[in-house]
């Protein structure tokens, strides 16, 4: 027998379907929904899914069988709009430079227009976080005055990287990491992964299924996070001056791209969780288990207060980059507080 078309294919975030799900039965979907998370987390994917549920021909929605939902799966509906930082274009197409205001301003148009061929026009805005400021007040105009059969889905990482009248003009989802023992079911299940690598790959995501998927099939991209993981190792063992080398580059990365910056000081805080973890002889609790070793050795050679320090730290300095503290001198002052594993 064939297995049935899938419906809901957001992964891990059963509290936002449920809601969502909820919402549909009910006829009260909102006008305008703001979801945030980390990337690859699956806001995308949420967002498309609610695209087919609003245009859904079937009762049970969205069904991923009927004309509809095939076509925005596909990205052929001509009423779904995925609008990205320097253009738009299908769904999960990115750009590299900002949402502007003339993007904005075409969406108006089109929002102004009866849907073609849908129930519903729908337009997401992917990385609104990088919209400029005369964006982002050109849209917060459309949803204080929301056309009929128009629904608007803003992606951003944090939702405070956003204009809070903004905001507040949106029901806000949002997506939380998913649990590595179900990322690494998901990859067993669905995507034919042997075990091992299949748990590997779940801790070394982060809760992030959208980066699961794409390295199961890619040792490449399994070996670049690695890489990353013996790059912390490495600055750890230098001496200021090469401290100071890295905290440069991780400015740089920050100043271009503000969520590839948190990633790198989540894979910080995740590292020394680890540390922490084989301090305590919780081995089965430790994420990157390819560098258990290392781990248990660090470990051993520091102090349960130099450890905890360290996470302080590194929280520490995520908060100064929130609060647009200059981001070298933020990172210079973390190199300079966290231990040396030498």
């Amino acid at each position: 027998m064939e297995p049935g078309p899938v419906t809901w294919r957001t992964f891990g975030q059963d509290g936002a379907v449920d809601l969502l799900k909820r919402s549909l039965q009910a006829g009260r979907v909102a006008h305008a929904y703001l979801i945030s998370g980390p990337r690859q987390v699956g806001k995308m994917t949420l967002a498309l899914d609610l695209c087919r549920a609003v245009n859904c021909l079937a009762p049970e929605r969205p069904c991923g069988a009927c004309a509809q939902c095939r076509r925005i799966e596909r990205g052929l509906h001509a009423d779904v709009r995925v609008v990205g930082v320097g253009g738009s274009g299908a769904p999960g197409s990115r750009a590299k430079a900002s949402i502007g205001i003339d993007q904005v301003r075409d969406v108006q148009r089109e929002a102004a227009l009866k849907p073609f061929e849908g129930a519903s026009r729908c337009f997401i805005f992917d990385g609104a976080e990088r919209m400029s400021m005369e964006a982002a007040n050109s849209l917060l105009k459309t949803l204080e005055e929301p056309p009929p059969q128009v629904l608007i889905v803003v992606l951003a990482a944090q939702a405070d990287a956003l204009l809070p009248t903004l905001v507040s003009r949106c029901r806000v989802l949002e997506l939380r990491p998913a649990p590595a023992a179900s990322i690494s079911r998901m990859l067993i299940e669905e995507h034919g992964v042997n075990p091992k690598d299949a748990d590997e790959i779940a801790r070394l995501s982060g809760g992030r299924p959208g980066w699961a998927v794409e390295a199961a099939g890619s040792p490449d991209l399994r070996q670049a996070a690695v890489e990353r993981l013996q790059a912390i190792e490495d600055t750890l063992q230098n001496g200021i001056e090469g401290r100071f080398a890295h905290a440069v580059r991780m400015a740089s990365s920050f100043s271009r791209d503000r969520e590839a910056g948190r990633e790198e000081l989540a894979l910080w805080l995740s590292w020394w969780r680890d540390v922490l973890m084989a301090q305590e002889g919780l081995d089965e609790l430790v994420t990157y288990v390819s560098r258990r070793d290392a781990m248990a050795s660090i470990a051993g050679g520091m102090s349960e207060s130099e450890v905890v320090g360290a996470i302080k730290t590194v929280l520490h300095t995520a908060q100064l980059l929130d609060r647009n503290v200059n981001p070298r001198l933020a990172f210079e002052s973390m190199m300079l507080r966290i231990p040396s594993t030498r």
